[in-house]
């Protein structure tokens, strides 16, 4: 969940790639309404996963692996505004900046309606 920042939501290893480890974020805030704060708590949650990853927090997960690549998926409950793929795309930049080799995807997810 997007509010627990010191948590990491979903971790594998990408299936087709073994040196890929795939963390996820689940957002299930809609993005209609208090967009800064939601961005906010966004950048949060993706600096935590950062840092997890720069300090290899996932060796007590997967010990014994290496890994040459890393992404993050986020899984959004609603479409995100502009201001939000604006930011994404900034956040990925400064990622390929710092030569970080972590990718940035999202998905919008819909919430099961039954």
């Amino acid at each position: 969940m997007i509010y627990e920042f010191e948590k990491i939501d979903l971790l594998t290893v990408n299936k087709g790639n073994p040196l890929e480890l795939c963390l996820g974020i689940s957002d299930e805030i809609q993005w209609k309404h208090h967009i800064e704060e939601h961005l906010l708590l966004l950048q949060e949650k993706l600096n935590n996963y950062v840092t997890y990853i720069i300090n290899k927090g996932y060796e007590s997960v997967v010990s014994g692996r290496e890994f040459n690549s890393f992404s993050i998926n986020i899984y959004f409950a609603s479409t995100p505004d502009e201001k939000a793929i604006s930011f994404l795309q900034s956040f990925q930049d400064v990622l390929l900046q710092d030569e970080l080799p972590i990718r940035i995807t999202c998905e919008v997810v819909e919430p099961d309606s039954q």
